[in-house]
C-alpha cells in the first residue's frame, strides 16, 4: 500500500468514528465538512489509481518491448548519470552484422529472437551495475566502469558471445557482430553525446574490417 492510500484508509476510518460521535449539538457546518469529506475520498482513491496507471504506462514506454531495456530516451538519462558518477567508464557501441538477411530469409520472428538473445546476452556480459539500452532496430548501446586496459579482451569476450547461434524452433540464427568502444583514456570528456560518437566511428570501423575479413576488436583512438 503507497503512502498516499494508506493516509485516505487512515482519513476514511477517522472520518467513520467522527460520523458515529456527531450529536445533535453539532452544527450543521460541521455535518456538511464532514459529509463533503467522505465524497472527496472516493474520488482521491480514482485519481491515485489512475496515477498509477499513469506510471506504468510511461515505464513501458521507456521500455523496448522486445528487449525489456530501457530504449533511447531511459538509455540516456541513465548513462549519463552513470557517467558523471564512476571511475573509468567505457562507452560502446553494438550493431548487429547479416541481421537483414536473417529477418528476409527467416520472417521477423526470427528476427525478434535474435535481437532478444542479444539483449540478454549484452546485459549478462556487461554485469549488473552498468547501464545497457537499445537505440533502434539491431543497434544497442552500453556504458560500464571498466579498466580500459581489459577492455579489448572483454570485447573479444563479447563477440564471442553474440555471435553464438541463436535456436528459434530448431533452427539455428547466426549473426555477426561490430562493436565500438571509447574510453576516457581516449576521449577526456564525459559528454554522452561526444563518447557515443566516437564508439559509433569505431564501431563503423569495426564493421568495415569485417567486410574485409580482418575483424578485430576496435576501440576509438
Amino acid at each position: 500500500m503507497t503512502t498516499a492510500t494508506a493516509l485516505i484508509a487512515r482519513a476514511e476510518a477517522t472520518l467513520d468514528r467522527y460520523q458515529h460521535a456527531l450529536g445533535s449539538e453539532d452544527t450543521d457546518a460541521a455535518r456538511a465538512l464532514h459529509r463533503d469529506l467522505l465524497a472527496l475520498l472516493p474520488a482521491a482513491r480514482v485519481l491515485l489509481a489512475e496515477r498509477d496507471d499513469l506510471a506504468r504506462r510511461l515505464e513501458v514506454a521507456r521500455r523496448d518491448p522486445l528487449t525489456g531495456l530501457p530504449a533511447r530516451a531511459a538509455f540516456t538519462t541513465a548513462a549519463e548519470h552513470m557517467l558523471a558518477t564512476v571511475a573509468a567508464p567505457a562507452v560502446l557501441m553494438v550493431d548487429l552484422v547479416d541481421f537483414k538477411a536473417v529477418n528476409d530469409t527467416h520472417g521477423h520472428e526470427a528476427g525478434d529472437a535474435v535481437l532478444a538473445a542479444t539483449g540478454r546476452r549484452l546485459t549478462g556480459w556487461a554485469g549488473a551495475a552498468a547501464v545497457v539500452g537499445r537505440l533502434g532496430g539491431d543497434e544497442f548501446a552500453a556504458v560500464l566502469d571498466t579498466d580500459p586496459v581489459a577492455l579489448p579482451g572483454r570485447l573479444a569476450a563479447l563477440r564471442r558471445a553474440l555471435e553464438q547461434p541463436v535456436d528459434h524452433h530448431g533452427r539455428q540464427l547466426t549473426v555477426g557482430a561490430s562493436l565500438g568502444a571509447a574510453t576516457l583514456t581516449d576521449h577526456p570528456t564525459r559528454d554522452l553525446s561526444a563518447l557515443l560518437h566516437a564508439a559509433d566511428l569505431a564501431m563503423y570501423a569495426d564493421k568495415g574490417r569485417g567486410r574485409r575479413g580482418r575483424r578485430r576488436t576496435f576501440t576509438a583512438a
